[in-house]
């Protein structure tokens, strides 16, 4: 049978990605596009010799009518007589993917990564590992070997559709919102509810992106190691976009004023505390700090109070750590971890100046006592800051109390975060330098 053969001419890239002439001094990847009966195929290569070599072997191709296997590479007649000899092909061999996740890959790649990211990729391989197994129906099991129905695919089998579907199984999952709605279908069968309203569950489109990246570190590992024959990771990318970011000109953050009115919100929130004040009285502060110093949430958590330099027309707040709560029974780590600022190293230190009012209400906030042991920032019960555990009973509805019916009801579901945003553009509004704000917000 004849095989249609086009070759495209070699085209080089510079390290920025421009498409250049293959002989031009600058290139540092050369590329070969070519199709065999209509399907299109492309090469990169490192080396121009190599690129050169194989354009050679694609040309012999489309001169001497040579056939293709089924990544599309030319097949020399040397070849087709060792083909003809051995005509019963080998199964695949070699490792489930599961086998290589727990025994090869994880064990390496884990000393390299801190702890959060080292629980988000652990849990997206074992996501991963759960979806990607053979199906009742699947072809390959034919293949003999030890595969079998429900199985973990083996790494020489994987193909890029197999990567498609674990995407949709994983775009369908949310472990959250199924926890949630469980809970409301058990109320609703013990208060013999009839109308029940269920959330869909479906992931973002960040934790699907998320996801993506471990599975392709996982499989370009697998493949450099030589345990698959084909790229799984073909075409699969764009099934995972990262996902788009706003315009500035269509972001939406509090004022200066707004911030204000949400500490005022907050604070009136809660039960009353031993001083007979609101318990959320004592986030007052801690909001006002957020919106107007732009400390990342870390940042506040370690703050300790002997890091403010008070003065009568000119206080200025330092940071220098930040600190989170981890929980990694696995591996046996449970408790806080401190750690130096984002971008900065260990013995540096962030200054931001603060407004008189807010000044004000950081020394009261202290002189209340709702700082303790040297931290700044507590909760209810005087522990640790965690924004996790202030979200629900204060955060959620004092942003409900300011923004919901505003001209900004988008806020009313916004994070703690976007304070930090919010005291970025009230800076560069009052005509502080970009540099000098990139500086306060530790860019």
């Amino acid at each position: 049978m004849t095989t249609d053969w086009g070759v495209y001419n070699l085209t080089a890239k510079l390290p920025d990605g421009t498409h250049v002439e293959a002989n031009d001094r600058r290139a540092t990847r050369w590329f070969i596009r070519w199709r065999v009966n209509g399907s299109a195929h492309k090469r990169t290569f490192k080396a121009k010799g190599h690129a050169k070599t194989f354009h050679a072997r694609l040309l012999a191709a489309q001169g001497f009518d040579w056939p293709a296997d089924e990544r599309g590479y030319p097949i020399e007649p040397s070849r087709l007589a060792a083909i003809a000899a051995d005509p019963e092909p080998r199964p695949p061999s070699g490792p489930t993917f599961e086998n290589y996740c727990e025994h090869t890959w994880y064990p390496t790649a884990r000393t390299s990564w801190a702890d959060k990211n080292r629980l988000g990729h652990r849990r997206n391989m074992r996501l991963a590992i759960e979806y990607l197994r053979y199906e009742p129906h699947d072809p390959r099991l034919s293949r003999g070997d030890d595969r079998q129905a429900g199985g973990s695919i083996k790494l020489a089998d994987l193909v890029p559709d197999d990567v498609l579907r674990a995407l949709a199984l994983r775009k369908t999952s949310n472990g959250r919102t199924a926890a949630v709605n469980a809970r409301r279908i058990q109320r609703a069968r013990t208060t013999d509810q009839q109308d029940l309203d269920l959330t869909p569950e479906v992931t973002s489109p960040a934790t699907v992106r998320a996801f993506y990246i471990t599975l392709a570190m996982i499989l370009r590992a697998a493949h450099a190691s030589g345990h698959t024959s084909k790229d799984p990771l073909l075409g699969t990318a764009k099934h995972a976009p990262k996902p788009a970011q706003k315009r500035i000109s269509q972001r939406v953050v509090p004022t200066i004023d707004e911030v204000f009115d949400l500490a005022d919100a907050i604070a009136v929130l809660g039960p009353p505390g031993p001083d007979g004040r609101p318990q959320g009285e004592r986030f007052r502060a801690l909001v006002l700090a957020a919106g107007t110093l732009g400390p990342r949430p870390g940042e506040l958590v370690a703050h300790r109070s002997d890091w403010i330099d008070w003065a009568d027309d000119h206080t200025v707040v330092r940071f220098h750590q930040t600190e989170a709560a981890v929980y990694d029974t696995e591996e046996g780590i449970r408790g806080r971890r401190t750690r130096q600022l984002k971008h900065r190293d260990e013995d540096e230190w962030r200054e931001v100046p603060t407004l008189a009012a807010v000044a004000d209400t950081l020394r009261l906030h202290l002189e209340r006592g709702y700082g303790t042991d040297g931290r700044t920032f507590t909760s209810v019960t005087g522990k640790p800051l965690d924004w996790h555990n202030i979200i629900e009973p204060y955060w959620r509805p004092a942003c409900e109390r300011v923004f919901t019916g505003s001209t900004k009801p988008q806020l009313a579901t916004m994070t703690p975060s976007l304070l930090r945003k919010a005291a970025i553009t009230f800076w560069l509004d009052s005509g502080i330098n970009p540099l000098l704000a990139a500086d306060w917000a530790g860019h």
